[in-house]
């Protein structure tokens, strides 16, 4: 199963520090999960070359485990959705 942590549910937002795409999906989110039991790992592909080739320059990418939520903009829907199903 995908990370929970005391209850907490763990995702991960894969980018880079210069991209704006990752900086606009980051503040939206963060807007959309204040007050829920969410926290956003953030993993800056610069810093971990082994996510390099499966993402590139296909960033943002924002997941819970193996679940894929959306890539590029916050999906609204998606997140809702995911939201529904996994919280």
């Amino acid at each position: 199963m995908p990370d929970k942590i005391s209850g907490i549910t763990v995702l991960q937002l894969f980018g880079r520090t210069y991209c704006h795409l990752c900086t606009d999906l980051m503040e939206a989110l963060c807007i959309k999960i204040q007050g829920l039991p969410i926290s956003v790992d953030w993993i800056d592909l610069d810093e971990h070359e082994e996510w390099e080739e499966l993402y590139g320059e296909h960033i943002p990418v924002l997941k819970y485990g193996e679940f894929e939520i959306c890539r590029h903009r916050l999906d609204e829907a998606a997140l809702s959705a995911f939201l529904l199903r996994f919280s």
